[in-house]
């Protein structure tokens, strides 16, 4: 706004990657939580905090997952995990991998 606080905000996709029948809700759970979480909200938390110091966006995320909670699961559990899913992106332009073979390690969650 003309304030400079941010009003919009505009997500990467999920690289094309179809959830397809033989993908399981875990498999596909992991996808969504590295492109949402690690890839998006990281970002933005990191860019919002550098222009308005002390803002704390992961209290309002958390407020949203835990809202969600009944409904899905996996929310309620993506707040207790210790850490996220961060996929390997290097490692598949290495190998010449297609990015539906990605493999994921371990970061630290930001809501622990």
């Amino acid at each position: 706004d003309v304030d400079g606080t941010p009003v919009q905000a505009l997500f990467r996709d999920a690289e094309g990657v179809k959830l397809l029948p033989e993908v399981t809700r875990a498999a596909g759970w992991e996808r969504l939580v590295y492109c949402l979480v690690v890839n998006n909200l990281l970002e933005m938390a990191e860019a919002l905090g550098e222009r308005y110091p002390g803002m704390e966006l992961w209290d309002a995320v958390r407020r949203e997952l835990t809202r969600c909670g009944e409904e899905l699961p996996e929310a309620a559990e993506l707040l207790r995990a210790p850490t996220l899913p961060g996929k390997t992106n290097l490692l598949l332009r290495w190998t010449g991998a297609d990015g539906a073979d990605a493999r994921y390690l371990p970061v630290p969650n930001p809501f622990g």
